[in-house]
């Protein structure tokens, strides 16, 4: 099957990946207010990984939300402008994107990232009343209110990202191959090496904003390859 890019709108799809890296930046500013802290290397197990948060004071932890659930709708602009990129080439591989786009709108703004702010919250308070009873009644709350949320969101964030690599190495998109380096997962797993360089305020905080790391990894790579792609596509549609 041929396939063609003379009904992709490139200007249009250059807008999106750059409203959707501004909704990123976003989601990451709340990221970084919420992971800018020291872990108290005295504890061990979830206590260590909680143990940063203890410091934050209520009005970073809303803000943190707020970014969180108002940068994730922006930042879905991005990925639809990939999802305009598919289309044309794979209805299949396109479909699914959008699935993950769907899932990752619904679940994960005031979903996921606010009920994370509300398990870290509902720690700090608790260990007023001893940091065991602390931990044991977080790990309650995360199990019935963020456990589920979590497990919708990586489905649809796992199909999304199937899609769109399987779309890549496929050809079925106007990205070269190579392109795959742009997925998300590739991202996220570049940024977490950071956490090699130990227990340090800024490192913390990169680790809890690895995944709006690797939102703007994608969107941003995608906006780089169009424009060093584009002017040639324009060409050759006009040509055609």
């Amino acid at each position: 099957m041929e396939h063609t890019n003379s009904s992709i709108n490139w200007d249009q799809i250059t807008r999106f990946l750059k409203i959707g890296i501004l909704g990123a930046v976003i989601i990451l500013a709340g990221d970084l207010l919420m992971g800018w802290g020291l872990k108290d290397m005295g504890k061990t197990g979830m206590e260590l990984h909680l143990s940063q948060y203890l410091t934050i004071s209520d009005s970073r932890m809303f803000w943190a939300a707020v970014f969180g659930f108002t940068g994730v709708p922006v930042a879905v602009v991005g990925h639809y402008g990939i999802y305009r990129m598919l289309k044309p080439y794979s209805q299949k591989y396109a479909g699914l994107y959008a699935l993950g786009i769907l899932d990752f709108l619904a679940f994960g703004g005031a979903g996921v990232h606010v009920s994370s702010v509300e398990a870290a919250y509902f720690y700090r308070y608790m260990t007023d009343s001893g940091s065991g009873i602390a931990l044991e009644a977080t790990v309650k709350f995360a199990a019935c209110f963020l456990l589920p949320l979590y497990a919708v969101l990586i489905i649809g964030w796992v199909i999304m990202v199937y899609a769109h690599i399987r779309a890549v190495l496929s050809g079925l998109s106007p990205l070269p191959c190579w392109c795959w380096v742009f997925s998300m997962p590739a991202g996220v797993l570049l940024f977490s090496l950071i956490g090699l360089l130990g227990n340090h305020e800024i490192v913390n905080a990169v680790m809890v904003g690895a995944f709006s790391l690797g939102n703007i990894w994608s969107l941003a790579g995608h906006l780089w390859i169009l424009k060093r792609k584009v002017p040639g596509e324009k060409a050759a549609s006009a040509a055609g």
